[in-house]
């Protein structure tokens, strides 16, 4: 029982997950700086250039 209840988990985890990532694909976006035009560690320095400090 025990077995099939960590399979529901990881199955729900990785469902949420992959719906995360499809969405940001979709919408374009990144994690990391929420914009397709830069991400961490590319050549426009990291989040902080992409987005002004508020």
């Amino acid at each position: 029982m025990a077995t099939f209840v960590c399979a529901v988990l990881v199955a729900a985890a990785l469902f949420f997950a992959l719906r995360h990532i499809y969405r940001n694909f979709i919408k374009g976006e990144s994690d990391c700086c929420g914009t397709s035009g830069c991400s961490c560690g590319d050549s426009c320095g990291g989040c902080s250039s992409c987005h002004p400090q508020k």
